[in-house]
């Protein structure tokens, strides 16, 4: 099948979830035989990457997968002559703002759209009502949203959510998203839950073909403290300003006690700097583990290096792939009790869920976590069930592939339709 995938990027090492996602998608629908083309368009942040004829190669591209990523001058006329080559589908997964000219070029497309976040809804993408930061109720268009977000960005996100409501096929990955995605865009909308690599995020992962960065190995090899990793970027909706937060809480009840964070928030990439900063104020820098860039390749070896993970947003969580990571390594996690997480945790059965507001319960819950190695070993088992029963991601891949038939059966019979009418 000839697939073109257009998503905002597909760098991983700052944990972004969409870009991993489909980095991890293009490569095994490449590997499967599929001639898969993908259109990033926002730029491109690897150092490592280089121009090549229009086609814009980076070392951690998918193998297999031709990714173009054109500067924003040309990334009309680069999606126009990707369409030329008449795809079978096209794959929408691109968060945040689409240019209308983009969307015009899309319009009568064979056209697969991915709510892999809540841009289909919300033009911030997160659901997040600021400034208090509490979880938004509404879809948008609304009245709030220009005073939430902006008007501007509102304005911004306007031919996205235009494309996403015109009909076309829709796909979500958890129950929760499929169905406000449903009920916000009056019409079905399918569901495929989000896949993970069991063999590679085990309990005892095997080691990379290439070596751990300093930072992995020097957590893999020294285990003497109880350690807490926070799961996803450390964005708004993950309440990562109130990380360091945390860590006093869970220092008050367990001395010593380290908190690891990693990947980047796009927002605010200088967060990590600034909780370093104060954690030094407070004599407990030491204790906080800053990793803003862990390779795809790091990530098993990392998880498996820590005690208890934690999942402390308020914001609706859209798509939860990093908790499934820890699931499918057996790490016992406790998480703010969204819809997505519950459904995730099996309603409590594979992880802790504890309201995180007030953070003091929350460090509470952790905490009794960390000093019960019985009940860690325990939900850690029901974690890496939970993951290996229903997030297999090669079930993923597949239900993902029925999707794309779908569309080009319906396409071809579109076409034979006309044509017998002719």
């Amino acid at each position: 099948m000839k697939l073109l995938v257009v998503t905002a990027g597909l760098e991983s090492s700052t944990l972004d979830p969409v870009g991993g996602w489909m980095h991890e998608l293009t490569s095994r629908l490449a590997a499967r035989g599929h001639r898969v083309t993908v259109l990033c368009t926002q730029p491109d942040t690897d150092p490592g990457s280089a121009d090549a004829g229009g086609a814009q190669g980076s070392q951690d591209d998918p193998p297999g997968v031709t990714v173009w990523r054109p500067a924003e001058a040309d990334r009309t006329s680069a999606l126009e002559g990707l369409l030329e080559l008449d795809p079978d589908v096209v794959h929408i997964a691109a968060p945040g703002p689409v240019p209308a000219d983009l969307t015009a070029a899309l319009a009568g497309r064979p056209l697969l759209i991915d709510v892999l976040d809540w841009t289909a809804l919300c033009p911030a993408g997160d659901l997040l009502l600021r400034p208090p930061g509490e979880e938004c109720t509404q879809h948008h268009p609304a009245a709030p949203c220009g005073t939430c977000v902006g008007h501007s960005r509102v304005s911004a996100m306007e031919p996205l959510i235009a494309l996403v409501r015109a009909g076309h096929r829709a796909v979500a990955h958890t129950s929760h998203v499929r169905d406000r995605s449903t009920f916000a865009l009056g019409r079905g909308v399918s569901l495929v839950p989000l896949g993970v690599d069991a063999a590679r995020f085990s309990p005892t992962p095997d080691p990379p073909a290439h070596p751990l960065s300093p930072d992995v190995a020097a957590l893999v090899s020294d285990r003497t403290r109880r350690r807490v990793v926070t799961l996803g970027p450390p964005t708004p909706a993950r309440r990562g300003s109130q990380f360091l937060d945390l860590l006093v809480a869970l220092h008050a009840r367990m001395p010593g006690v380290e908190l690891v964070v990693p990947g980047t928030d796009p927002g605010n990439p200088d967060l990590l700097h600034i909780h370093l900063a104060e954690a030094k104020e407070l004599g407990i820098a030491s204790q906080i583990r800053a990793l803003p860039r862990v390779s795809s390749s790091d990530l098993p070896a990392l998880l498996a290096a820590c005690d208890v993970a934690v999942a402390p947003g308020l914001a609706p969580e859209p798509l939860g792939r990093a908790v499934v990571q820890a699931l499918a390594v057996g790490l016992p996690v406790v998480a703010h009790p969204s819809p997505t997480l519950q459904e995730l945790l099996l309603g409590g059965e594979a992880g802790v869920l504890v309201n995180a507001a007030p953070l003091a319960r929350f460090a509470d819950a952790v905490a009794v976590l960390l000093a019960d190695k019985v009940a860690r070993k325990i939900l850690g088992e029901r974690a890496r069930l939970a993951a290996l029963e229903r997030h297999d991601v090669e079930r993923a891949i597949v239900d993902t592939e029925a999707l794309y038939e779908s569309i080009r059966a319906a396409r071809r019979h579109g076409r034979n339709a006309r044509r017998k009418a002719a």
